[in-house]
């Protein structure tokens, strides 16, 4: 017989279940794991490197309608102009070859697709012939896509053979013959705004800083005024205004109010090629994206 200072064998069936537990521990880990790099992977993000091509979105905004500012009547389609009930997406985009050989790209390797039903628009100017980049040569792409009525959410993606990237995530504005959202005249009135959410879409969806740039970095480049120190100037835009306030008029009207100064102390552009985010937003957004605006800024 053992003596008692023997250590017993655990039941063989004890073993087994030990190992299948481990098992299927160690196949969760796998599974999450790969699902959380599949998340990752298919998050819009504003610069890519796909097949020996290095592309970066410069700046994508929904362009006005004439209709935008109150008229009424339907105006003569210009030529090249989008047809009647389309929006279109301006896109600018630049593409850099790394390599040591020449790598073409063509401009209907850019596409926006529609979540819900699949849809998929190309490149509607900007051209569809490809063009060789030369080793070290960079291009500029400038291109629209015009789009229908839809709610969903677009997605701009860039694709070459079997890769794809994901670049911005938006959605067409409102039509202009569309019944309008009900805004509330104050500020106050939205929604408590979360700062954070806000940051995400200055940053992401709205891609805010291809024109305004990082308003923790007030000396980096960029178009638009200056809103790293918002929260202060523009208390002083309009007499009787809090910059929440200011903020939140200006981003459902942005011809009320012309910053006096863009990049290079030059005057800003009239009118206003800001986007109407009243169109676009809804009240938690604008309450948000508020927020990150009149919130004290630090390095980001």
């Amino acid at each position: 017989m053992p003596s008692s200072s023997e250590t017993r064998a655990p039941p063989r069936h004890h073993t087994r279940l030990g190992q299948v537990a481990c098992g299927l521990a160690l196949l969760v880990t796998l599974i999450g794991g790969a699902l959380a790099l599949r998340a990752r992977a298919t998050q819009p993000r504003r610069e890519a490197e796909l097949s020996g091509l290095r592309l970066r979105l410069v700046r994508a905004v929904w362009l006005h309608e004439p209709t935008d500012h109150g008229d009424a009547a339907a105006l003569p389609a210009l030529p090249g102009a989008p047809t009647q009930g389309q929006r279109r997406l301006a896109v600018e985009l630049t593409v850099f070859n790394p390599r040591g050989l020449p790598v073409d790209f063509a401009p209907q390797e850019l596409l926006l697709t529609e979540a819900t039903t699949g849809a998929v628009w190309r490149p509607s100017t900007g051209g569809s012939a490809a063009h060789t980049l030369r080793p070290a040569e960079s291009l500029s792409v400038t291109l629209g896509f015009d789009v229908p009525p839809t709610p969903a959410l677009l997605r701009l993606e860039w694709a070459r053979g079997t890769e794809r990237a994901a670049l911005l995530s938006t959605r067409r504005p409102r039509s202009p013959n569309a019944e309008p959202p009900g805004w509330p005249r104050r500020v106050e009135e939205l929604p408590p705004g979360n700062a954070s959410a806000g940051s995400d879409l200055f940053h992401g969806r709205l891609a805010c800083t291809s024109c305004h740039g990082n308003p923790a970095e007030p000396q980096g480049p960029r178009i638009g005024p200056a809103l790293g120190d918002f929260a202060r100037v523009g208390a002083t835009r309009v007499a009787g205004l809090s910059a929440a306030q200011y903020a939140y008029e200006s981003l459902l009207d942005p011809g009320a109010f012309i910053a006096p100064e863009c990049a290079g102390q030059t005057p800003c552009a009239r009118p206003s090629t800001m986007p109407l985010y009243g169109e676009t937003l809804s009240p938690q957004e604008m309450a948000d994206l508020i927020s990150y605006l009149v919130t004290p800024r630090t390095r980001e």
